[in-house]
């Protein structure tokens, strides 16, 4: 909800979960006064902005089960 460059500079300090699901997030984001109305990202999208902040990209599940890493893809 902080907006795509605060998530790449949180990924600089150590954050390692950048994103969750939330049903109606703009609603969520307009309603939270967020400068980005449109925050929805594709997985494309995502990978290239954890990638730029140099970091490896993991898609986990519900239980941090690794999904897919994109270091190889």
């Amino acid at each position: 909800m902080l907006g795509r460059r605060n998530a790449q500079l949180m990924l600089s300090f150590g954050v390692n979960d950048v994103d969750g699901t939330i049903d109606d997030s703009t609603k969520i984001y307009s309603m939270a006064g967020s400068e980005e109305q449109n925050p929805a990202m594709s997985t494309e999208e995502l990978v290239a902005l954890i990638r730029q902040a140099g970091r490896t990209p993991v898609e986990r599940d519900t239980l941090y089960n690794v999904v897919r890493d994109y270091a190889t893809a």
